[in-house]
């Protein structure tokens, strides 16, 4: 992203290159398997790695509170999921949860919308949302754990449409839920989060404990 406001693969993987060779702390799989693809010579647009990790589909809020205009948006979401997973699920799964947060800005009803753009994003996405609606009246522990904790889309996915379709106007107690299931927890909190801080802003999503953040100030001011 850019003062432009234009999402620019090439410009973000030339960053995001050099920054991940420069970072001294634990690669995740995704990246190790991108920067191995990169040094072999593949482009930013078709080096993403093998990986079906939800982790991906939390990664797009700059580029969705930034563009104009869906098309464009979309195509951006693709690019930047593509960087790092090259695969069909995580693709779907990321233009899915970026319509419907967007959605979510014009104040539309979180269920609804949901279901209803589940539609258009292939069946996995809409395996994913039929599962989790099937257990939305039964207890936290059971449906999670019966959808999976892990971090593959399948599951996953199934897994964060169920915290949001029970828990989007309490969002500390979609946290607390989450963190109790265990897993892959900060995948589903960043893509619930995600859409709930569309759906009811910052403040909403503010849990009072967040100043209390190694990088407090340094994130405020970026939010800012």
């Amino acid at each position: 992203m850019s003062e432009s406001r234009v999402y620019d693969p090439f410009v973000f993987g030339d960053i995001w290159q050099k920054k991940m060779n420069a970072y001294d702390g634990e690669l995740d799989k995704a990246s190790k398997e991108t920067l191995v693809n990169i040094k072999s010579g593949r482009s930013f647009l078709g080096a993403g790695s093998s990986s079906h990790d939800l982790s991906v589909v939390g990664r797009h809020a700059p580029i969705l509170f930034t563009l104009k205009g869906m098309d464009e948006m979309l195509e951006s979401v693709k690019f930047h999921n593509c960087l790092t997973h090259m695969t069909k699920e995580t693709i779907d799964a990321s233009k899915y949860i970026a319509e419907v947060t967007l959605a979510m800005i014009y104040n539309l009803e979180v269920e609804n919308t949901l279901i209803e753009r589940a539609k258009f994003y292939g069946e996995e996405v809409k395996a994913e949302l039929e599962k989790a609606v099937a257990l939305k009246d039964k207890p936290a522990n059971v449906a999670l754990s019966t959808l999976g904790t892990h971090s593959h889309v399948h599951g996953a996915l199934a897994s964060t449409i169920y915290l949001l379709l029970n828990y989007h106007d309490d969002f500390n107690t979609l946290l607390e839920v989450n963190l109790e299931a265990g897993g892959d927890v900060s995948a589903r909190a960043m893509v619930a989060g995600m859409v709930v801080g569309a759906r009811y802003g910052f403040e909403k999503i503010r849990p009072n404990w967040i100043e209390e953040l190694k990088e407090y100030e340094r994130l405020n001011s970026l939010i800012k």
